[in-house]
This record gives structure tokens, sequence and C-alpha cells, in this order.
């Protein structure tokens, strides 16, 4: 592996059966690639071996003599470099059926004594090591033991599994499936001392059991009822492809469309990317098949339109990527490497290629498509509709929609009138549903949060309930400038960050260097330049999103839509406010073309849509900001947590 600033991924993974007939040759391949994946290649300490040889061993034991050897056991997993090593976490399937996982917390104590005062305060919260303190705090209390060998209050191990748990849930996809069992457990295979067998009555985290070394039997029990006979080298498998993605899909472009990426599709996205695929090699005898696949912001239709572009090439099949979205568009051309020319316009796709001559056609944000084809800024070409161009020039074409993605009067097609649309042909529909947010590190939590939210409804933000934390982080402030200071030491730390706001300050400069936006007294920031500007360190409006240099500027819908980065900021204005119970349009300081649209009613919902876009663009956490002093207090009431 390259050595680099931070771990690498720690896989060191063989079946029960085969780490208790193979003990100290697996130790040594153990360390081998601890070495392997430790920043600078250190070897592992003596305790690190000893646990190898020892605690991992009693387990694997353990799991041989119940008929349990075809469980898979991982030692010191760790795929993040911010992820604590899980000791073992086991893979197997579970006796009611389904896929099964374990982690475990291996601890070689042979003492342990409660929490006290009397002990050395290192290891306590502040508030308990100060010297006027009389009594632990109750959480210091229940989640903290004092461990003799460091002379230090430590973790309860029950803790560690639930941070552990918590982990495995955050950086891979299938936990997401509430059919796959996930348990965990903490082990003392050591700890004989009777004075100490107290803390495997203490639950500081539920359904969180510790055994020591006097319980043997519970162990076992544990281990029976998580675990079925059954091989778990699929189970193994699914943990080895199902990580959820940290990276930014713009720059795994290259790497997506030449198969070579860290996404792991999942459930309807590997079933859309089977299904095309099968169509493209064997196109439909009767009626051409057009799919459309809806899904809302943040749930992978790019990704798969991507792939399947990718796939259809290396497999050598004529394929073109088109999209409503002008700067996603060509942010993707740029990342294909070597691929640029099959990301094609509209108008090129029409006037270039004769019905059917095409194997394939994805079309990303279908929901952006005018009408029919541009004829420059203003004008619409005569003749065939957008969807018919797309439909008619592929044998296979595929739609990625979500009418809530809408904005402006000439972005017509909602899922409805596609369909109608491609019915007209005549073709056979397909339609596939991606229901499940992968963008917002997989929170289901934010993706219905900001969808009740913008819908009028909204609901309390639970950022936790104290046994498993939210993975995506949200905050409000009531500052513009505390919000930009907050996202600058996201992007001191090397991540990405952008500031977005809705459309309601005048855009008089395209050089990106007048301060345009200015929603409080003495802060202003300009919009985002145009593609024809030349000021130095200013990024092209296209690539604002993510080229060096975008923080800059504020970016606006046209330049956020289809694109993402880590950390963002939502600025709302005095367009969209909340009115009691509801949310209120305040027509007047509308700047963009959306004002075109007539109907309040329609207006309204655009404007909603506008902002759940540029809500829905961070991967990692999104900080609110408005104008309006009714619109932070619903936050507040929310219990979004202030900045």
């Amino acid at each position: 592996m390259t050595r680099g600033s931070e771990w690498s991924e720690l896989e060191a993974y063989w079946p029960a059966e085969e780490m208790v007939r193979d003990r100290e040759r697996i130790k040594d391949k153990i360390a081998a690639c601890y070495r392997a994946a430790h920043p600078t290649g250190q070897e592992p300490s003596a305790g690190d071996i000893g646990s190898w040889r020892e605690s991992v061993y009693e387990v694997a034991t353990a799991l041989k003599d119940l008929g349990l050897g075809q469980v898979w056991v991982f030692v010191e997993y760790r795929v993040h470099p911010k992820m604590n090593p899980i000791d073992v976490l086991l893979a197997g399937h579970h006796p009611e059926g389904g896929l099964s996982f374990a982690a475990v917390e291996l601890k070689q104590w042979s003492s342990v004594e409660r929490p006290g005062l009397a002990h050395a305060a290192k290891g306590l919260c502040a508030e308990c090591r100060n010297p006027g303190t009389a009594a632990l705090c109750a959480q210091c209390a229940i989640e903290r033991v004092y461990a003799p060998c460091f002379s230090a209050h430590k973790k309860h191990p029950a803790v560690q599994v639930r941070d552990n748990l918590e982990s495995l849930k955050q950086h891979h996809s299938m936990f997401d499936d509430r059919y796959v069992r996930i348990a965990g457990a903490a082990y003392l295979h050591n700890l004989k001392d009777p004075q100490s067998q107290w803390i495997s009555q203490v639950m500081p985290c539920p359904g969180i059991r510790t055994f020591t070394a006097r319980q043997p039997a519970k162990l076992r029990e544990f281990l029976k009822a998580t675990f079925s006979p059954v091989s778990g080298a699929d189970t193994a498998e699914a943990l080895l492809e199902r990580r959820r993605s940290t990276a930014l899909l713009t720059s795994e472009t290259g790497a997506v469309v030449n198969g070579h990426t860290r996404f792991s599709l999942v459930e309807n996205q590997l079933r859309a990317v089977n299904e095309v695929m099968d169509c493209v090699r064997t196109p439909s005898a009767g009626l051409k098949k057009v799919y459309v696949v809806r899904g809302r912001a943040g749930t992978g239709k790019s990704l798969v339109a991507l792939t399947l572009l990718g796939d259809a090439i290396r497999e050598g099949y004529d394929a073109r990527f088109v999209s409503g979205g002008v700067a996603s568009r060509e942010n993707f051309r740029s990342g294909a490497r070597g691929y640029g020319q099959k990301f094609m316009t509209l108008n090129k796709l029409a006037d270039k290629h004769a019905p059917d001559k095409l194997d394939l056609i994805v079309c990303d944000e279908a929901h952006r498509l005018t009408e029919r084809p541009m004829k420059g800024s203003f004008y619409m070409r005569d003749g065939e509709s957008s969807v018919e161009v797309i439909a008619s020039r592929a044998r296979v074409p595929v739609f990625f929609i979500d009418g809530d993605q809408r904005l402006f009067a000439d972005e017509v097609w909602s899922e409805k009138l596609l369909i109608e649309e491609i019915l007209k042909l005549p073709a056979e529909v397909v339609e596939i549903c991606f229901d499940r947010p992968l963008r917002a590190v997989g929170s289901s939590t934010f993706d219905t949060w900001v969808k009740r939210l913008l819908d009028g409804a909204p609901l309390d933000w639970k950022a936790g309930d104290g046994t498993e934390s939210e993975p995506f982080e949200l905050y409000y402030s009531d500052s513009a400038a505390r919000m930009e200071k907050f996202l600058q030491s996201k992007l001191d730390t090397g991540a990405s960050a952008r500031m977005t706001a809705g459309m309601c300050w005048e855009w008089t400069d395209t050089s990106g260097t007048f301060p345009d936006v200015a929603p409080e007294e003495d802060w202003a920031r300009p919009w985002n330049a145009e593609d024809s500007h030349s000021t130095p360190g200013v990024p092209k409006r296209h690539y604002w999103a993510t080229a060096e240099g975008g923080f800059g500027q504020i970016g606006c819908v046209h330049t956020a839509q289809g694109l993402e980065y880590e950390w963002g900021g939502v600025i709302m204005g005095p367009d969209l406010t909340w009115n009691s119970s509801s949310w209120h349009l305040n027509r007047k300081y509308v700047k963009s073309k959306a004002i075109r649209i007539d109907s309040d009613e329609i207006l309204t919902e655009r404007l909603r849509n506008a902002y759940g876009v540029l809500m829905t663009r961070s991967i990692r956490g999104t900080v609110l900001y408005s104008t309006d002093p009714a619109t932070l207090e619903l936050f507040a009431r929310l219990k979004v947590p202030k900045l």
C-alpha cells in the first residue's frame, strides 16, 4: 500500500476454523497487514501481538467448538483513517436467516475496579477532574471503569463496542438494511479475579453484554444466538464490497467510467445497472424498452449513469451521456479521463445521430430538460421534444429524474409527463426507484428532515438518541460571518466547502469579485463568476463547486445542482420565509428567471425545490442561515444546534 499521513484500510480476515488451525502463521500475517496499513509502516506492539495470539484465538476457538468454524473473523478491522480499529469483527449468517455481524472488543485486563474519585482522575471528564467535585457525574459513573494496569480511568468496554457499531454503520451501506443483523459484546478473557466480576453486571449501552473469563458459557450463548453453521464467505464478501464512499463523485468520475472506484452499488442501483446492461446486450425484440430511474437528491442517480456509461464502453458498445445540467455534465466530462467525447449536448445528439444508431444513452438530470432542445439562450428548436430526441437515438435509453428538483418555468418534465411522452413513441417504460439517500453519509434522517421542512411539516432534528449518533452534521447560524468562519475551518483541514444562496440578490457582476450577495450588514460576498471571466484565482462558473478558489464566491442553484462537496452553507434570503405554520412567498425578492412563473403556488413550490437542492449538496454537514428571524426561530424550535 502507498504510504501516506493516515492509516490505510486494515483487512486481516480468515474463517475461524483456519485461525485455530494455523494460529502462529496467521499471527504473522496480521502483523504484516498492520505494518502495511500503518502510515509509517510501524511494527505492532507486544500487546497487540499478544492479543492476536491469545484473545482472538479464544474467540476463534469458541466458534469452532460450537460448530461455527465457517464464521469469518476480521482482526483489527479498520476502513477509514479516523475509525478506531475493531478488535474482532465476525461475519456469518444468523440462525433465523440473513447476514449477521458481531463486533467484539477484547481486553487482556486481569483486574478492573469501579470508577471513583479515590482513583487517579485521568480519564474522567473535566467536571469530575475538578478538585472540588464531590461525586462522579452520571455519565462517568456508568461509562467509565478504573484499569489498574493503566493507572487511569478507561471507557467501559461496552462503550467502545457501541462506538465501533456506530462506526460500522457510518462507513457501510449494508447496515441501512433492517434485515442485516449486527450485535456487539466485550470479552475480557483474562479477567478471573472474583472482585472484578461486577463489570459484567453493568450495561452502559443497552443490548451490549460484557463477558469475563468466568463466563465462557455465556460468551458461547451469545455466539450461538448470533450465528448459524452456514459459511460466512458471502457475508465477508458483502462487508468488503458494500462500503459507503466518502469520496466526491466528481473526483471519482474517471475511476467510475474506467471501472475502478471506491463506490459500491446497493440494492436498486445494482438492479438498474444489471437490467439496463442485460438489455444493451440483448435488446428487446418487441417494443423498445425505455428506463426511467426516479430518486431524490443524493440517491446515486449520477453514479449509476456514469457506471452504465463505463460498463457499456468497456464492453464495446457505443454509448453517450447527456444531461439537463450543464455544470454537472462539464465536470463529469472533465473528470472522465480519455472519454470526454462521450459526453454530449442535446443539440449535438439530435444533429449527429440517427434513430437507434447508438447502443445506449444515459440522460442525467432529466428534470432540467426544456420541452425541446434549445436554440440559443432564449429560444427552443422546432420539431422533436427533448425526450423524443434521447429516446429515439439509442436502442436503450435511460432517463434519471427527480421532479422535486425542477426550478424554472421551462423545466417541464415531471416523472408523469416524461412517461407520457415516452409512451407516445411508442415504447415500453421500465420504472426503477432509488429510495435511499447516499450523499449525506447515507443519512435517511437528514433526507427526511429536509423533505418535511420544505413541505411545511417540519420535524425536530434528531442528532442521536444517546446510543446511536447521526453521522450527518446539521447546524444553523444567525450570522453569515459565523457560518463562513465555521466552513473556513473545515476548508483549512483539507475538506471541500462551499456557500450557496437563494437567488434573491442581483447579479450585477460576472467576474466573481463584486459583493452582490449582502444578506447582513458588514458582510457581503460575490456570486460565482461567469465562464467568460479572466479573474485570477476565480474558477469558471461550471467548475465553481469543484475547482480551487470556489469558496470565495457564493454559488447559486445553477452551479450547484447535480454536484456535491463535503461541507455546505446555505443562505436563505427574503424570497421564502417561515410564516407561523407554512412557507411564505415574497415575489418581489425573486431575482431569477423563476419570476416568469405566474402562479404563486407553483413559484413557491419551485423556490422550495431550489432550497432543497442547495441543502442536499453536502456529504458531511450543512449550515443553514436565513435573513428572516422567524425562519431562524423555526430552526431553533426544531432543535437544530446553533453555531
